[in-house]
C-alpha cells in the first residue's frame, strides 16, 4: 500500500534539495565576499604601516622578509610591493597563478606618494565552497529523507480505505466487463455492422435537409458530440472508427429504453434523427408529452455516465476512445434554426463532459428543481444567451442516473437496432 502522489512528492522534495542548496552556496559566497573585502582592507592597511620605514629609502631584503611574513596567511595569493615609480620592491606568496581579489593601497609620507602596496585574495571556486559546506548540505540531504519516509509512513492508506480502493476497483473492473461483452455480442451480427458502415454517411442529418426542417417550436432536440479537439476521428480507420460507433449506439440505445420506462413514455416519443457516426447522434422528442423533456435530459445524464466508464477503460487498453458532450435546445426562431440545428450548434461552444440547455422557459423552471443551471459564458448570439449549462443535480436525479448507468453495465445482452 503505496502513499499517493509518491512520485509528485519525490520530485517536490528534489527540487527542495536543489534550492536549499543553491540558497547554501548562494549565502556563502556573498559572507565569503564581504569577508574578503575586510580582510582585504585591513591587510593592506597594517602592511603599508609596516612598509613606511622601509620604503624611503627602499630595504628590498626588509621589505622582501615583510611580504613573506603576510604571505603565510592561507587567504593570500601573492603580495606586491612597490615604489613611487611603480617598480616592484618585493613579492610574496605561495599561490601567485591563483585569480582573486586584488585590493591597492598607497603609502604616503608626509604628503607624498613613495610606494604601492597590492595585495590578492583567493576567491574560493564553486568546489571548494561545497567541500567546506559538506555538512551543511549532508544534512539537509537527510532532512529531505526524512520528510520522505514520514510522509510515506503518514499519508500511507489504511487497510480499510486499501480494501475499499480494491473493492470499488473490482467492481469498476466486473462493469468493463460487462461493457466488454455488449461489444462482443454487438459485433456477431456483422451483417448489420456492414450495413451501418455503409449506410453511415445516409443516417447523418444533412444541413440542406435540416434547413429543409419545419421550425417545430414543441420540438426538443438533443445532440451528443465527441469532443475531439485533436481531429483524432480523421487519423482512425473506419473498421477501429465502426465499431466504436456501434457501442456508442448501443449504449444510447439502452439509456433510451431505460430512461422511456422510467419517465413511463412510450417508444416512439423518442425519435434517433442521427445514429452514431463521426458527427455524433441527434435526438428529438415532443415537448407536449408529459417528462418529455426530463427524459431527454436523463438520456443525456445517463449516456455521459456510461460515456465515461468506456473512455477511462479504453484508455487503460490504449485503444480508440474519445470523450463527449451534449446539448439540449428547442428551435430558435430569430435565427431561423430548427431544433436539431440549434442543438448541434450549440454542443460545439462546450467541451468533454459538458451539458448546456436551451429551452422555453416552462422546461427550464421544471428543470431548475432538479438541476443546477448557470449561464453559458461569453453569449454572441440569440442561441448562446439563451442558453444554460447544467452544473449539478439534487439527490435524487442523480441516483437515478447512477441506477441507470449500473443496470446497463450488467447487462449480458444487448438487443441491436
Amino acid at each position: 500500500m503505496n502513499a499517493p502522489r509518491q512520485g509528485l512528492f519525490a520530485s517536490l522534495l528534489i527540487v527542495s534539495f536543489a534550492l536549499h542548496t543553491f540558497l547554501l552556496v548562494l549565502a556563502t559566497t556573498h559572507q565569503l565576499n564581504e569577508n574578503r573585502a575586510n580582510q582585504g582592507q585591513l591587510m593592506t592597511s597594517q602592511l603599508v604601516t609596516d612598509s613606511l620605514t622601509e620604503l624611503e629609502p627602499a630595504n628590498t631584503v626588509s621589505l622582501a622578509l615583510l611580504a613573506n611574513r603576510y604571505a603565510t596567511n592561507p587567504s593570500v595569493a601573492s603580495i606586491r610591493i612597490l615604489d613611487a615609480n611603480q617598480q616592484v620592491l618585493a613579492t610574496g606568496g605561495l599561490s601567485k597563478t591563483r585569480d582573486g581579489q586584488v585590493f591597492v593601497r598607497d603609502a604616503v609620507q608626509n604628503e607624498k606618494k613613495i610606494g604601492s602596496i597590492e595585495i590578492t585574495l583567493i576567491q574560493p571556486s564553486m568546489g571548494e565552497i561545497l567541500r567546506n559546506q559538506w555538512l551543511a548540505i549532508l544534512a539537509s540531504l537527510l532532512i529531505h529523507a526524512l520528510l520522505w519516509f514520514i510522509y510515506r509512513a503518514i499519508a500511507r492508506p489504511s487497510r480499510k480505505e486499501y480494501l475499499e480502493r480494491i473493492n470499488n476497483e473490482a467492481r469498476l473492473k466486473h462493469e468493463l466487463q460487462s461493457l466488454s461483452q455488449a461489444l462482443e455480442q454487438e459485433k456477431h451480427n456483422t451483417a448489420l455492422a456492414l450495413a451501418q458502415a455503409e449506410n453511415s454517411t445516409s443516417n447523418k442529418i444533412k444541413p440542406k435537409e435540416i434547413r429543409a426542417l419545419e421550425l417545430d417550436q414543441a420540438a426538443v432536440a438533443l445532440s451528443i458530440q465527441f469532443y475531439d479537439p485533436k481531429q483524432l476521428l480523421n487519423s482512425v480507420s473506419p473498421t477501429v472508427a465502426v465499431p466504436y460507433f456501434n457501442l456508442c449506439q448501443l449504449f444510447l440505445n439502452k439509456s433510451i429504453d431505460l430512461c422511456l420506462q422510467h419517465y413511463k413514455l412510450n417508444s416512439p416519443d423518442v425519435t434517433i434523427l442521427q445514429s452514431f457516426n463521426e458527427h455524433g447522434a441527434v435526438l428529438s422528442v415532443s415537448s407536449e408529452k408529459a417528462d418529455a423533456v426530463k427524459c431527454l435530459v436523463m438520456i443525456s445524464n445517463v449516456f455521459q455516465l456510461l460515456s465515461e466508464v468506456l473512455y477511462k477503460r479504453y484508455r487503460e487498453d490504449k485503444r480508440f476512445v474519445l470523450q463527449t458532450r451534449t446539448a439540449l435546445s428547442s428551435a430558435v426562431a430569430s435565427m431561423h434554426l430548427s431544433a436539431p440545428q440549434a442543438a448541434e450548434r450549440l454542443v460545439q461552444q462546450l467541451v468533454a463532459k459538458e451539458s448546456a440547455l436551451q429551452l422555453s422557459n416552462e422546461s427550464l423552471k421544471q428543470l431548475s428543481d432538479h438541476y443546477e443551471l448557470v449561464a453559458l459564458p461569453n453569449p454572441s448570439n440569440a442561441l448562446t444567451r439563451h442558453a444554460f449549462m447544467i452544473s449539478g443535480m439534487d439527490a435524487q436525479t442523480a441516483q437515478i442516473a447512477q441506477d441507470i448507468r449500473s443496470e446497463i453495465l450488467k447487462s449480458k445482452q444487448s438487443n441491436p437496432t
